[in-house]
């Protein structure tokens, strides 16, 4: 297994990405190993690390295969691949190829940072690694190692341990032979390393958050500060819940909802009933007894504070304290309201779904009719169908090994996959029928392709020069290229692409020195910034159109975020585990998308972040990731390049 860099797993190998990602792959678990009992240490190598055969050295995992001896017998260079890369590609130190052009373009596309560690200095607000990588100055001393060599979590972080109470996750700690630590910690293990004279020692550091994040009061987990007080219990001890009386009345908690001294919401029902609910009694003695004699528009309640007014679900308390109010769910609630649409009405509100969706039994999730909707993804060089209900797998295409498909996008009407193959520098397409097969063109590079069915175009994106490009789907190679440039001048390295056919526009992510979301015509025209606030990197767009938003993954600011197509109403969450985004779809209630470095796909509730799962996890990177409609389109869908290709000789372009 250390040959080939991988971990050992029972009498198989699995990545090393794989090791300590929240999944577990051994049957008997030792890949989610990653802390430590206290006083039982197997191993003087932390997280992340690899110890030399025969000694207590350890080294970073990144240094395996990096051209260089780490341990002194060469263990770490033994049987590394010789592989070289293709033309137009960059081998990383680590021999992982990536395109040349990615080479010094902020991100750590290598996995170990050598495409950055030659190139300028960090953006502002940003620090660099040791080992090259640059990372936000907030992720700093927050007790994660966010740089590869944990240079991120020097001594010089402060505190590192605490003296009493609970205790967070153990970590190995490394002290340099000459220095020792000017505070007290809880060391129930220590080891010194023979040949640095380095001491190790097993430690309960401080839970540190970052600033997005918030502790629990146990001390054990952060969560992001959009789950607090939210009406669940994120917190294993609840207390993202506690101090939230100011939020008793909003929609969705339970109604007649009596603030307690604590911050607990209770039912009013409960209050001034001779039995103490609220744990610190606030809900009995006072003026209980007084009787209710106010003219109160729905009910009137005892409580310790005199006769008060409540209202009935779905009302609130007007400011004249006897008077209510209609709540609009739909406008206080947003998405959390309904998945798709939401109709407000007095003291109430109702979902309702598009056509071809059917309302779940809870009556605000909306479900697609008729067959499974599948995931259509890339993994290294095959093409995968994965069945969002069943979980089914089945491979489409499998192109030659030494081929990475990186983008790609499906055309509904004649059921054919394109997508962009990086060895020949071509897009290619196959149809679901066997022995359909082609080239559609050659000479171009692209991260992203999409495809208008509609308007039968191909669209993609040219980071390197600044375009945005397009051809004929019915196009075939016959030596000279046929295709046009769409979008050129100002582009400031466009990354992603998504299109919305039906209303004849495409949208398209930046992710330069001045990160943006942008909006035009098909036809390149009425170009316009939907969002350049907020944003880091961009790196993965996807539509949806039953609520007219759009989503976009952030590797830079670790987050998801969305806004209607407008621009507006703009929800950003924070989510640890946003790392290294290539491509995304929703579909129904979930965002999906595929992360390269810990070669997965994953899902998450679109509206809150929550109920992460991963999906595939496969001996290869993913890329490309598409949810194809399962219905075929209406007749009545057309526009000006539909029929007749729009009169057009060669390409039409949509301008709507």
């Amino acid at each position: 297994c250390a040959a080939s860099r991988q971990a050992a797993c029972g009498a198989t190998c699995i990545p090393i990405p794989w090791l300590c990602d929240g999944e577990q792959q051994c049957p008997n678990g030792t890949d989610e190993q990653c802390g430590c009992e206290c006083c039982s240490v197997p191993s003087v190598c932390g997280a992340k690390k690899v110890q030399c055969p025969g000694t207590h050295h350890c080294i970073p995992h990144w240094e395996l295969c990096d051209r260089h001896q780490d341990c002194e017998d060469g263990w770490d260079e033994e049987g590394c691949p010789q592989q070289p890369c293709l033309p137009g590609q960059w081998q990383c130190r680590n021999r992982v190829c990536i395109m040349a052009e990615w080479k010094c373009n902020g991100i750590d596309d290598c996995g170990d940072s050598s495409d950055e560690d030659v190139c300028a200095p960090c953006p502002p607000g940003m620090v660099r690694c040791d080992e090259g990588k640059c990372i936000l100055e907030s992720l700093m001393c927050n007790d994660e190692d966010d740089c590869l060599d944990g240079t991120d979590e020097p001594s010089t972080c402060g505190e590192l341990c605490e003296a009493a109470g609970h205790r967070p996750r153990a970590r190995v700690v490394v002290q340099p032979h000459n220095f020792l630590p000017a505070y007290f910690c809880q060391v129930c293990s220590a080891r010194v390393d023979v040949r640095s004279g380095d001491l190790y020692w097993l430690a309960f550091p401080h839970l540190s958050c970052p600033r997005t994040h918030m502790p629990c009061r146990d001390g054990t987990e952060c969560v992001a500060q959009e789950y607090v007080c939210d009406g669940e219990k994120d917190c294993a001890d609840g207390s993202d819940e506690d101090t939230c009386a100011h939020l008793c009345d909003t929609p969705g908690r339970s109604h007649f909802a009596y603030p307690c001294g604590l911050g607990v919401c209770l039912n009013a029902s409960l209050v001034c009933d001779g039995r103490q609910d609220c744990a610190d009694g606030s809900d009995e003695g006072g003026n209980c007894s007084v009787p209710c004699q106010r003219s109160c528009a729905h009910l009137c309640y005892p409580s310790p504070q005199g006769p008060r007014c409540w209202c009935d679900p779905g009302y609130r308390l007007a400011e004249d304290g006897l008077s209510c109010v209609d709540i609009d769910e739909c406008a206080e609630q947003g998405e959390g309201a309904c998945s798709q649409t939401c109709l407000n009405a007095p003291g109430s509100y109702s979902c309702d779904c598009l056509p071809g969706y059917l309302l779940e039994p809870d009556g605000q999730d909306c479900k697609l009719t008729g067959p499974e909707p599948m995931l259509l993804v890339a993994v290294q060089s095959d093409v995968l169908f994965y069945g969002l209900r069943s979980g089914r797998e089945e491979v489409l295409l499998a192109t030659d090994k030494d081929r990475v498909i990186f983008s790609l996008d499906y055309d509904l009407v004649e059921r054919k996959i394109f997508w962009m193959d990086l060895a020949t520098e071509s897009i290619r397409w196959q149809g679901l029928d066997p022995g359909k097969k082609g080239t559609l063109v050659k000479g171009v590079r692209s991260d992203c392709i999409a495809v208008d069915w509609l308007g039968r175009n191909l669209y993609w994106i040219d980071g390197a020069a600044g375009q945005v490009l397009a051809t004929r789907l019915g196009a075939a190679w016959r030596g000279v290229p046929e295709y046009t440039v769409v979008v050129d001048g100002d582009l400031d390295r466009p990354h992603s692409l998504v299109l919305q056919p039906l209303a004849g526009l495409l949208y398209w992510s930046e992710v330069g020195s001045r990160p943006r979301l942008m909006e035009a015509t098909m036809d390149g025209s009425r170009r316009r910034v939907l969002l350049a606030q907020g944003l880091g990197w961009p790196t993965a767009l996807a539509l949806d159109l039953p609520t007219w938003r759009i989503f976009w993954l952030d590797e830079k600011l670790g987050s998801v975020g969305s806004a209607h197509l407008d621009g507006t109403s703009v929800k950003v969450l924070q989510l640890g585990w946003v790392r290294s985004p290539f491509a995304a779809a929703v579909c129904e209630g979930q965002l999906y998308w595929s992360e390269k470095k810990a070669w997965s796909v994953q899902q998450v509730d679109k509206a809150s972040g929550k109920n992460r799962t991963v999906l595939l996890k496969r001996h290869g990177q993913p890329h490309g990731l598409q949810v194809p409609s399962p219905r075929s389109p209406k007749p009545y869908c057309t526009n000006g390049c539909a029929k007749s290709n729009g009169g057009c000789a060669q390409l039409c372009l949509p301008n709507p």
